[in-house]
C-alpha cells in the first residue's frame, strides 16, 4: 500500500478548522488533521505516523473510530483521547501543522499560507516516537 502525506506549518491566527476543511475539500477521502505546532518538523516522520494510521484503518485496527483521532493518538503517544487532544491538538490562535494523508497524490489548496515541512532523515527521537506509536495497538489490546 502506497501512502502519500504532506504537512504544512501554518501561522498563528489562522483557523485550524478552516485549513482542515479546505484540505479535505481538495483531497476527498484523505485523512486531514491539524496538530499543535512544534510537535513535528519533519514530513518523513509525519508520513510514517500517517502510514500507521492508514494501515490500521485498512486492517480494522484503528485506535479510535476515526483515522484523524487515531493519528492524533499516535502523535501524542497515548491511547487517551482527551490527553491527545490536550497535548497534540491544534488551538486557534497558535501555530499549527496541517497533515493530509491518503493513498493517492495530494493537492495543496489555493491560498493556503503554510510552509511545507522539510523531508529530513529521521532522528533517534523521531524513530522512538514512531516505535511507541506502533506499539499503542498492543497497549490497547
Amino acid at each position: 500500500m502506497r501512502i502519500f502525506a504532506r504537512a504544512f506549518l501554518c501561522p498563528g491566527g489562522a483557523s485550524p478548522e478552516d485549513f482542515k476543511r479546505r484540505f479535505a475539500h481538495s483531497n476527498p477521502g484523505s485523512m486531514v488533521q491539524a496538530v499543535k505546532g512544534g510537535l513535528a518538523g519533519n514530513e518523513v516522520f509525519v508520513e510514517l505516523l500517517a502510514a500507521q494510521t492508514l494501515y490500521a484503518a485498512s486492517s480494522g485496527g484503528l485506535l479510535a473510530k476515526k483515522p484523524e483521532i487515531d493519528f492524533l493518538l499516535r502523535l501524542a503517544g497515548t491511547t487517551q483521547i482527551s490527553l491527545a487532544i490536550r497535548n497534540a491538538g491544534a488551538k486557534s490562535g497558535d501555530k499549527f501543522v496541517v497533515v493530509v494523508a491518503g493513498r493517492s497524490a495530494l493537492t495543496r489548496p489555493l491560498g493556503i499560507d503554510g510552509k511545507e515541512l522539510p523531508r529530513l532523515e529521521l532522528t533517534g527521537a523521531e524513530l522512538g516516537r514512531i516505535e511507541k506509536a506502533a506499539l499503542l495497538n498492543a497497549e490497547r489490546a
